[in-house]
């Protein structure tokens, strides 16, 4: 059985790999400017394009990081606690 993390990880490589696939540099338009295989056009950064294009797709935000950050915050906190409570048992 594979693990929930390891099936998140496959899955987010997953949908990346998509994003990435869906928008390959198509060449120069006439503008001499990139064009994207999704048809965007005067693209004068397209590895700009495609992170835009994944964290749109993704729906990253920035509250989703500052709920990680919290979360990230909570565990630490826990984390401390219990080692805290482990070394007073030794004593």
């Amino acid at each position: 059985m594979i693990d929930p993390v390891e099936r998140t990880r496959r899955s987010l490589v997953d949908r990346i790999r998509g994003i990435i696939d869906d928008h390959r540099a198509d060449g120069l338009g006439p503008d001499g400017e990139l064009t994207c295989e999704c048809g965007a056009e005067g693209l004068s950064d397209h590895s700009r394009h495609l992170a835009e294009q994944i964290v749109d797709r993704l729906a990253l935000k920035p509250a989703d990081l500052d709920e990680v950050k919290k979360r990230f915050r909570y565990t630490s906190a826990w984390f401390d606690w219990e080692l805290t409570k482990l070394e007073g048992a030794e004593c």
